[in-house]
C-alpha cells in the first residue's frame, strides 16, 4: 500500500510539472500575442489529411516545401472550387492537426501575428459539435509569406 501511495505521489508531481510547462508556454504566447503585429495569411481550402498519416495525437506543423506538404495532405477538388494554391518559393504553411474524432470539429484560424524579434503566434479557435456516425481528422492550415531574411522563426500556437 505504501508503494502505491509513493507511485501516485510521483505521478501527480510529474503531471503538475508538465502542466506548469504547458501553462508557461500558453502564458508566453498570450503575452506575445498582445504586442505582436498582425500579418497576412491565406487559409488553405479543399485539402484533407491523408489516411496514411498517424492521427492519434495533435500535430503542429511548419512546412516549407511541397513534398512534405503532400506527405500530410491531399487535394480535394470539389464543386466549390479547387484547392488553394501555395507558392512554395515565396510561402510556407503553418498547420494544426487534431486527433481523429467522431465529433464534428472545426478549427478556424483567428490571427497570425509576428514580433520584431521573429516570434510568431498562430491563434486558432476550435468548435466542437455533435457526435457523428463517422470519424474525421480536424485540421486547419494557413499559407504565410516567407520572411525576407533566412532567420528562423519561433512559432507559438494559441488556442482561443
Amino acid at each position: 500500500m505504501k508503494h502505491l501511495t509513493i507511485i501516485l505521489a510521483v505521478g501527480a508531481l510529474l503531471l503538475m510539472c508538465c502542466n506548469c510547462s504547458f501553462m508557461d508556454k500558453m502564458y508566453a504566447a498570450q503575452k506575445i500575442d498582445n504586442v505582436a503585429t498582425p500579418i497576412h495569411y491565406t487559409t488553405l481550402e479543399n485539402y484533407y489529411v491523408r489516411n496514411d498519416v498517424d492521427c492519434s495525437k495533435q500535430r503542429r506543423l511548419i512546412i516549407d516545401n511541397e513534398q512534405d506538404f503532400d506527405a500530410f495532405f491531399g487535394k480535394a477538388a470539389t464543386m466549390g472550387g479547387l484547392p488553394t494554391a501555395v507558392n512554395w518559393s515565396k510561402q510556407y504553411v503553418v498547420a494544426i492537426v487534431l486527433p481523429e474524432t467522431k465529433r464534428a470539429t472545426a478549427i478556424e484560424p483567428v490571427a497570425v501575428k509576428v514580433t520584431d524579434n521573429d516570434v510568431m503566434v498562430f491563434s486558432y479557435h476550435v468548435k466542437k459539435g455533435d457526435k457523428m456516425a463517422h470519424s474525421m481528422v480536424p485540421f486547419t492550415a494557413v499559407a504565410i509569406d516567407k520572411p525576407a531574411s533566412d532567420t528562423k522563426m519561433t512559432i507559438f500556437y494559441l488556442e482561443k
